[in-house]
């Protein structure tokens, strides 16, 4: 009996290392095939041996630290991209798997540079770079990191431009919020109705949005959905009438000759024909 229970320890034993030896060549075939596209997404191959195990090792890392997602994510990073984890850490690799895949390969490209702001707000950095490349760092100074993630998951890419240039030319960060909020009702009809001429030259204001939102939403739903752009609209409004209020008492004043120097005037003294100084209140004798 405890002959048979031994052999029978040995043979599952023997089965557990078989598997495990079978499977080992699985996973470095995968890795390899993933290294192949690779190669051909960047267009170059690595001919020095030890660089390519190097490589592989990588990978294998990776994809036991994050899934099989890592092998396609490879695939769609290039060879720049396993370079990247490489020089910069496994978390280059962790956003790729996250990232779709025109967002894997710009971060592969672009890894220096926007590796920190992805690190800061998470993949949806990569999906605005891949929709507009260039803008993701304004585009998330601009409307902050929340704003930013709401713009990678819904506003395309033609449109990302012009809705940045509209934002740096906003007067206030609350005008950006709403910026968003009407782009989010109007789509592209927003460029139309708010021209970017006008846009570029006075600038955008909340006053000028409000007009555009409440087309499409009930007054009083929007004044309980923003009170802040209602307050900055009154604000707006006030300053704007006390300098048209002001410059009207100026005019009038003048008109009157009611000014300062009006009354110093009549104050000064006339000289008369005969040499004798009199002053303009006295009265002839």
């Amino acid at each position: 009996m405890i002959v048979k229970t031994m052999k029978l320890m040995v043979l599952c034993a023997f089965g557990v290392f078989s598997s495990l030896a079978a499977a080992e060549p699985v996973v470095k075939i995968a890795v390899r095939e993933a290294l192949e596209l690779a190669f051909r997404k960047s267009g170059r191959e690595i001919a020095d041996k030890s660089a390519r195990e190097a490589m592989e090792l990588t990978l294998e890392r990776n994809a036991a630290k994050f899934g099989d997602k890592v092998l396609s994510a490879a695939g769609d990073g290039g060879l720049e991209l396993i370079e990247a984890t490489a020089k910069y850490g496994d978390d280059v690799m962790q956003f790729a798997v996250e990232a779709s895949p025109g967002a894997r390969r710009i971060l592969a490209l672009n890894a220096e540079t926007l590796l920190p702001l992805a690190r800061r707000v998470g993949p949806e950095a990569l999906e605005v770079e891949a929709k507009a490349p260039g803008l993701a760092s304004k585009i998330f100074a601009s409307f902050g990191d929340d704003a930013g993630k709401i713009i990678a998951n819904s506003v395309p890419g033609d449109d990302l431009p012009r809705l940045l240039t509209y934002a740096e030319k906003a007067d206030s960060q609350a005008t950006r919020e709403l910026l968003l909020k009407a782009y989010k009702k109007e789509g592209k009809t927003l460029f139309e109705r708010i021209p970017a001429k006008l846009v570029l030259a006075t600038g955008l204001t909340a006053a000028l949005l409000y007009g555009t939102v409440i087309v499409t939403t009930p007054i009083g739903h929007t004044i309980d959905k923003n009170p802040e752009v209602v307050k900055e609209v009154l604000n707006h409004s006030i300053n704007v009438f006390g300098i048209i209020i002001g410059l009207v008492v100026i005019l009038l004043l003048w008109r009157f000759s009611l000014l300062p120097w009006h009354r110093k005037k009549k104050g000064t003294t006339t000289s008369t024909p005969s040499g004798a100084s009199k002053t303009a209140g006295e009265t002839k004798q």
